[in-house]
């Protein structure tokens, strides 16, 4: 009888268990790069800075716009649009990265703080594989697409090493 009690115990655990990994939910910052939106997870995000004065790089990439300073500390502002190729920007809005890479992303626009479970986020498979992004976040019908923050702070620690 007391084994019967401990499995019954143990099977409501377990369900209970698996309803919470499927509820599962994330914060998502959402933001633009032109007319573009983006997602990072909100814990990517240490801050985020106005009208910051960015001073230029000698011997960097275009997609490099120089460094800014955030209380005596120097952050590599990367300009996302101008690293796929697109028209550097001038905007003048920054999401420091709560990364240990001291960097930065230039974007135009802040949209939303987007929670989501994790049905919403489709990974991109093995022959869709991005160098930037890892998926899709579907928000109220329309794919965002999701940053790879790391894959980007390489590839700019990489070009900076080299110059």
């Amino acid at each position: 009888m007391s084994e019967d009690i401990l499995s019954l115990i143990k099977d409501e655990k377990t369900e209970k268990t698996d309803i919470v990994l499927t509820q599962k939910k994330a914060t998502w910052l959402i933001f633009t790069i032109g007319e573009s939106k983006f997602a990072i997870p909100a814990e990517a995000v240490k801050e985020i800075l106005r009208d910051a004065t960015v001073f230029p790089l000698p011997f960097v990439p275009s997609y490099i716009n120089g460094v800014l300073n955030r209380y005596g500390d120097p952050y590599v502002v990367i300009d996302t649009a101008a690293l796929e190729g697109h028209t550097v920007s001038d905007a003048k809005l920054f999401i420091i990265l709560n990364h240990e890479s001291h960097s930065c992303l230039r974007i135009t626009d802040v949209k939303d703080f987007f929670t989501a479970s994790n049905d919403e986020l489709v990974q991109f498979s093995e022959t869709e594989m991005s160098d930037f992004y890892s998926g899709t976040l579907s928000i109220n019908g329309e794919d965002v697409f999701v940053l790879k923050i790391d894959a980007i702070i390489q590839k700019v620690g990489k070009e900076i090493a080299a110059a």
